[in-house]
Order: structure tokens, then C-alpha cells, then sequence
């Protein structure tokens, strides 16, 4: 007996192999320009006072060390940054930052001397903020305002040592590819 494919069905086999390799190659284009337009947006580097993290599709990890920090941005979708601003020093008159997680997660870590006040919005998500009471703060302690939104995501701010017990009791860490 010979085996052969039916010619009926080599037809709709080309026609899902066609299928699938275009909405590969779309999601492939797709991707690269997600890539592109985080590179674009990202800008400054870990010294800046200023800077702004775009990750889209994928993860980052960054340490700031600014010596004077007054403004960060960080916008995440489909994807993760992990940003540690424990070696930074805030401006005199404070600082602010945007944080942004659609579809993704943003962890902040700040250094537990600090005042940090956040104002949130959560649409199917959460924000959450692990940080030092002000009440146990001194009256001149450096003050961090966040700007937390989270879409289907998630925002966490907290100290070094909220970060140090979380990590601790959970198998969670971020892994990913860096967009800039």
C-alpha cells in the first residue's frame, strides 16, 4: 500500500500554513517596532537627574544613581521594570515620579529614609506602597512624590528592607529582555 495526501486536504494545509506565517511576520514587525519606540522614549542614563524607562514587551532592570534627582518617567506594557532608587539622592526641593503599568509591573525601591507620597490610580489592577510611616520621619526627610497608574498591572514602591522581606518569601523575579 502507498501512502499519499489526500489533494483535498493539501489545500487548507497551505492555506493555515500561509495563515500562520503572516500573523508571524505581523507579530514579528509589531514587536520590532515596540522595541524601536522604547528606545526612542527611554532617555538619560543611571546618573541622570532626569529620565524616562519605556518598556514595551519585555523586562528591565535599573539602578539610578542620580546626585540629584528630580524627575523620573517609567511606562511599561506587556512587560516589567525593576528600578532601584536606593543609591540616588533627591533634589533638594524633592522629586517626582510617573509610573505607568499596562498589562505589566513596575517595582520601585527607595531608600527607607525617605518620605514618599503616593497618589494612585488602578483600573484592574493595583497599586501598592511598602514605605516608612512620615510620622517616623524627620520633618526634613528627602520627599519622593509617585504618580502610579496601573492598568490590568501592577505598582509597588517600597523601602529596602520591604524589598529584601518580599523577596525573601517569594520565588518572584524579574527576568527579561532590556530595550535600551
Amino acid at each position: 500500500m502507498v501512502w499519499s495526501v489526500s489533494t483535498q486536504r493539501r489545500p487548507e494545509l497551505r492555506v493555515l500554513v500561509v495563515a500562520v506565517v503572516k500573523v508571524i511576520v505581523v507579530l514579528a514587525g509589531l514587536w520590532a517596532l515596540s522595541q524601536a519606540l522604547a528606545r526612542r522614549r527611554t532617555v538619560g542614563d543611571e546618573t541622570s537627574d532626569e529620565f524616562a524607562i519605556a518598556v514595551y514587551v519585555g523586562g528591565i532592570q535599573r539602578a539610578c544613581k542620580a546626585t540629584s534627582l528630580r524627575r523620573g518617567s517609567v511606562s511599561v506594557v506587556l512587560g516589567g521594570v525593576d528600578l532601584d532608587l536606593r543609591e540616588a539622592t533627591l533634589d533638594p526641593s524633592g522629586a517626582d515620579l510617573h509610573l505607568s503599568a499596562t498589562l505589566g509591573g513596575v517595582n520601585v525601591t527607595v531608600p527607607s529614609e525617605w518620605r514618599v507620597v503616593v497618589e494612585d490610580r488602578a483600573t484592574l489592577g493595583g497599586v501598592e506602597a511598602l514605605v516608612t510611616d512620615p510620622g517616623e520621619l524627620p520633618e526634613d526627610a528627602p520627599l519622593l512624590r509617585v504618580e502610579a497608574a496601573a492598568r490590568l498591572g501592577g505598582v509597588a514602591i517600597m523601602t529596602d528592607a520591604a524589598a529584601a522581606e518580599a523577596t525573601a518569601h517569594s520565588g518572584h523575579e524579574l527576568h527579561g529582555v532590556a530595550t535600551s
